[in-house]
């Protein structure tokens, strides 16, 4: 479980270590987080699109923040889904992505032939290669190139998001999906996942190493 003030102190640590904003992918949250959404709408969301979104991640967007600062490019807004969409293209965008997340993502393992196919490193996948997936045939909006039971949580960039399973059997992890339609295991849970990123803030060695390698990027 998150607590508010713990988290917002560890954000508030971590635009002292970087207050120009250098680090990769701060300059849009700058370490901080977006007000918690209502209960109420997360729940008749839920109802009405027939999926559930794990305790933890629920919590988390209730109580402490929804969308903002977190790992990558940070956290999307679920709060989104309750404002206006721009255009009727936007809103039945919305509504075909919302009516997926109910159906599970059937995820079956990816075999080390297909890994050149899937922009997957032999080293990588020696590692640990339990943690490699490709959705099968139909796990996916194929017109939209969206896989179905898969809430975006936020990008890494070059094309890599990362997500939430919202249905079926692995409902609460956390995976890297990529426009290969590769899936990769980050953790069991949200709250796992994003407090590996606050333990990252709170390693001051590791997080000022890192700093100053996109210093060194930038000024090249």
């Amino acid at each position: 479980m998150f607590h508010k003030e713990e988290v917002q102190k560890i954000l508030a640590e971590a635009r002292c270590m970087d207050p120009q904003l250098e680090m990769f992918g701060v300059a849009d949250h700058q370490y901080r987080l977006g007000p918690p959404v209502d209960l109420a709408f997360v729940r008749a969301m839920e109802k009405k699109y027939h999926f559930r979104f794990p305790d933890d991640y629920v919590q988390f967007i209730t109580e402490v923040g929804d969308g903002g600062a977190g790992p990558g490019y940070g956290l999307y807004p679920f709060g989104y889904y309750c404002t206006e969409a721009k255009s009727k293209e936007e809103a039945k965008a919305r509504e075909m992505y919302l009516r997926g997340m109910g159906r599970e993502l059937r995820l079956l393992p990816i075999e080390p032939e297909w890994l050149e196919d899937f922009c997957i490193s032999k080293e990588e996948y020696k590692k640990n290669p339990e943690k490699f997936f490709r959705g099968s045939g139909g796990s996916f909006d194929w017109d939209n190139n969206i896989p179905y039971g898969f809430f975006h949580l936020g990008t890494y960039g070059c094309w890599r998001d990362f997500g939430l399973i919202t249905a079926g059997e692995r409902c609460g992890q956390v995976f890297i999906h990529d426009t290969e339609g590769a899936f990769e295991l980050e953790t069991n849970s949200f709250q796992v996942f994003y407090q590996n990123w606050l333990d990252f803030i709170l390693d001051t060695e590791r997080f000022q190493n890192e700093l100053e390698e996109w210093r060194r990027i930038r000024n090249r």
